[in-house]
């Protein structure tokens, strides 16, 4: 397995298999899990198989639910997995209501976590689910929400415990980009200067756009300069809050969760809108460059233009933005083992000198971030930013 974000999340592809399952019934009520689980239970000792052969019980214990657009459960089932010996010849179950799937290989995305006492609560496996949903997101990947499954791997309330939350990857985004299709130049989207050596090759916006996810309009200016980009980003709306320094260590999480959030139905009208690529972040400077306060924005599609559904956090606000001409550099690479505010600090002065040198007017005491991939993981984009300044306005 491979990490996606060491504090909030990792991913794991689980192999192809055969699993005993059962579904979780409504009719029976708050004890349908009990139920279920002895089911499954029966099947494994002998007395729920019609060979009456003994399996060895196997960790974890998965249960799969099944949510509508309300994030309410409208349906689910439990499975344990069959030992490597029973993988090709297994026994056939007793009961009409369990049965043997043959799953594919699949990969996974996970949040692991402890727990005292013999059953987790409902908010901690929320606050879980909700806490891998923003890392997926804010990784740049893709997941299916519909899908909420748990695994229990050790026995609840007796010592060291273990659960997971977890999520399944869409991966067909992912794998279609090649790099080598593309120039330097046109990954870059800018030709560079020579004082600056080749390092990580970003990835090209053209694979991105409209293929990872849907992108804000903008259109590409010429330039006859190096080491720059000029695009101009088009008229809309976004989605905004501010970072809160209250929220110390965990202020860009919270942050964006607040607009996650959103997204994922907490505004008015309960409603889901797809998530957008680039996340931007703004810092707002002072004359002597020191950070005074800084936010985060999504892009709502052009659908939610005219009428987006109004938030519910007092925190979160829809502002319309009118088109902007930036200036920007790109970043290929970087991880969790980065010095992450040192690299944006060395990308913001070439990005201001390659401005100076080619007598550009922009404005600089507003720094602007955009990511458009996930940090450490495959074929990269990240930008610095800065605004063009009109000293006439």
């Amino acid at each position: 397995s491979s990490g996606i974000n060491a504090e909030y999340g990792w991913i794991r592809e689980m192999r192809a298999g055969n699993w005993v399952s059962t579904e979780l019934r409504e009719s029976e009520g708050e004890d349908r899990y009990n139920r279920a689980f002895m089911r499954l239970f029966s099947y494994i000792t002998g007395s729920g198989n019609e060979e009456g052969s003994s399996v060895p019980m196997t960790s974890p214990v998965v249960v799969q639910l099944d949510l509508d657009e309300n994030y309410q459960e409208v349906g689910g089932s439990m499975h344990f997995y069959l030992p490597a010996e029973y993988q090709e010849e297994y026994p056939t179950p007793s009961s009409q209501d369990v049965e043997i799937e043959e799953w594919d290989d699949v990969v996974l995305y996970y949040r692991a976590f402890g727990n005292q006492g013999k059953e987790v609560p409902h908010e901690v496996w929320d606050r879980e689910f909700r806490n891998l949903a923003a890392a997926i997101s804010e990784s740049g990947l893709n997941y299916y929400w519909s899908r909420a499954i748990t695994a229990t791997f050790t026995q609840p309330g007796v010592g060291e415990q273990r659960y997971e939350a977890i999520y399944l990857a869409k991966r067909h985004h992912q794998s279609s980009y090649d790099g080598e299709e593309y120039s330097w130049e046109e990954a870059r989207g800018y030709k560079e200067c020579a004082r600056f050596p080749d390092t990580a090759k970003p990835k090209a916006v053209e694979g991105i756009c409209g293929k990872d996810a849907q992108c804000p309009e903008v259109e590409d200016l010429e330039s006859e300069s190096c080491g720059f980009g000029v695009r101009n980003i088009r008229a809309g709306r976004w989605v905004s809050t501010e970072i809160l320094q209250s929220d110390g260590d965990m202020k860009y999480l919270h942050a964006f969760m607040r607009l996650f959030s959103y997204i994922r139905g907490e505004n008015e009208e309960s409603k889901e809108i797809d998530m957008t690529i680039p996340v931007i972040t703004k810092t707002y400077l002072d004359r002597e460059f020191e950070e005074r306060w800084s936010s985060i924005h999504f892009y709502l599609p052009p659908e939610y233009h005219d009428n987006p559904p109004a938030p519910s956090n007092e925190l979160v606000e829809i502002e319309e933005w009118v088109d902007t001409v930036t200036y920007y550099r790109t970043v290929g690479e970087y991880d969790e083992d980065t010095d992450v505010r040192a690299l944006w600090d060395q990308e913001f002065k070439d990005l201001g000198d390659v401005l100076t040198e080619a007598g550009e007017s922009f404005y600089p005491y507003m720094a602007v971030t955009a990511t458009f991939t996930r940090p450490g993981y495959g074929d990269q984009r990240h930008e610095a930013i800065f605004l063009q300044w009109d000293e006439e306005e």
